[in-house]
């Protein structure tokens, strides 16, 4: 059995809790109050283009959740520098892991990471910036410049 200092600790940590979620739901409440009344509008800006239209027979969507890892043309810079500073052309996870260690992150951040160094990898090779050594998972990737002959 606990003593009446350990309840009382429990306790206020459960008061403490309860209050937070209790204004979490009051927040989330008025949000959905605001959704819903955007949703009237544009139902009825519908029914003015299109009387006919049945706006419950339209799907609803899954909402796309945009995280966001960097800033404005960050990945790029640090995809350059991971370049830059390797030695000869790199593999796209070595360049992950590249900028994992300089942005501090930990493993589980690679699955998010991969496909973006990725994307932008190949952003970059479009603009000339970098160009890509060999296919599939034994490509490399380089600067391009007058140096990627010599890192070949």
């Amino acid at each position: 059995m606990q003593t009446d200092t350990g309840n009382r600790y429990a306790l206020k940590a459960l008061k403490d809790k309860r209050a937070a979620l209790a204004g979490e739901i009051i927040q989330l409440k008025k949000k959905l109050d605001w959704a819903e009344g955007q949703l009237r509008h544009i139902d009825a800006t519908l029914a003015l283009f299109d009387p006919k239209v049945d706006p419950e027979a339209i799907p609803a969507a899954r909402p796309q959740k945009r995280i966001k890892l960097f800033k404005q043309g960050e990945l790029n810079r640090l995809i350059l520098d991971a370049l830059r500073t390797g030695e000869g052309p790199l593999r796209t996870q070595d360049i992950v892991s590249a900028i994992m260690m300089a942005q501090g992150h930990d493993e589980n951040a690679r699955t998010a990471l991969q496909p973006r160094v990725r994307s932008n990898l190949q952003y970059l090779m479009k603009r000339g910036e970098v160009a890509k050594i060999g296919g599939g998972r034994n490509a490399r990737w380089a600067l391009q410049s007058g140096d990627l002959a010599r890192s070949l």
